[in-house]
């Protein structure tokens, strides 16, 4: 499975809505549960997935769904 999908599988499920909702535009406050909360799950699980490791900086500068995964190709 390529990186984006599985991004987008992640955030579905982290969110608990459709994959088919999510777009590479997607971005904090799209959907009720993307909250600020709701993106440190995100990062937190793609962290785990791909046994990766974001520093704070890193974190802080992500911003919508391409920008996590830029930041996973850019640790792989």
């Amino acid at each position: 499975m390529e990186i984006k999908e599985k991004v987008f599988e992640i955030i579905a499920n982290v969110l608990n809505v459709n994959v088919t909702e999510i777009t590479l535009e997607s971005t904090v406050g799209d959907f009720p549960s993307w909250d600020s909360l709701g993106q440190l799950n995100i990062l937190q699980s793609v962290q785990d997935e791909f046994d990766v490791e974001f520093e704070p900086e890193e974190m802080m500068d992500i911003e919508d769904v391409n920008d996590i995964i830029k930041a996973v190709e850019s640790k792989l």
